[in-house]
Formats: structure tokens, sequence, C-alpha cells
């Protein structure tokens, strides 16, 4: 699970910082909506493009090729939108482990 999220939380980062250095060189008014469409479709061609899903890779299969695609989209939604959720999932991982070793030296 650790790869998984290292593997996002590291091509959200990519993506983050291309999208910036792009929308940087384009002269824009409104560079927020063209941020996010930009690092949607990006997010979304990283992960159809090379079959990269975070729920398969975790170890629930699905036989229907719409899981497939849900999957996909679920996950380039996660890659694009930068490191911030990555960040805050590790950070809900990290508390939840610090509560069972709580729990464990209590019992």
């Amino acid at each position: 699970m650790a790869k998984v999220l290292i593997l996002i939380l590291g091509l959200s980062l990519i993506v983050e910082r291309v999208t910036e250095k792009i929308l940087y060189a384009i002269p824009v008014r409104n560079k927020r909506v063209y941020s996010w469409v930009f690092s949607t479709g990006l997010g979304l061609i990283i992960c159809f493009a090379f079959g990269f899903g975070m729920i398969e890779t975790l170890g629930l299969n699905s036989v229907s090729h719409i899981a497939h695609w849900v999957d996909y989209i679920i996950t380039g939604l996660l890659i694009a939108s930068g490191s911030e959720p990555v960040h805050s999932i590790i950070e809900a991982l990290a508390f939840k482990k610090d509560e069972l070793k709580k729990k464990s030296k209590n019992v």
C-alpha cells in the first residue's frame, strides 16, 4: 500500500509542476480553470495510457471493464488534484497507525 501512495504522490507532484510550468508560459486570465482542465486531462491520460489504477493495484480486482475505467478515472482525478489530497491520506493513515499503537500499549 505504501508503494501505491508513494507512486501516486510522485505522479501528482509531477502533474502539479508540469501544469504550473505550462500555464506560467501561457498568458491567460483565468488560470485556475485552465489549470484544472489541463491537470485533469494529464492525470487521466497517465492512468489510461499506462493502465494504472489505485484500487486494482491494492488488490481489489474485477473482471468488469467499467470497474477498470472507474478505477482509472478515480486515480487520474486523485493524481490531477495535486499533492494536498495525497498528503491528507498519508496523515490520516499515520494518525490511525499511532492510534492503534496506543491501544495496543494500553491492553
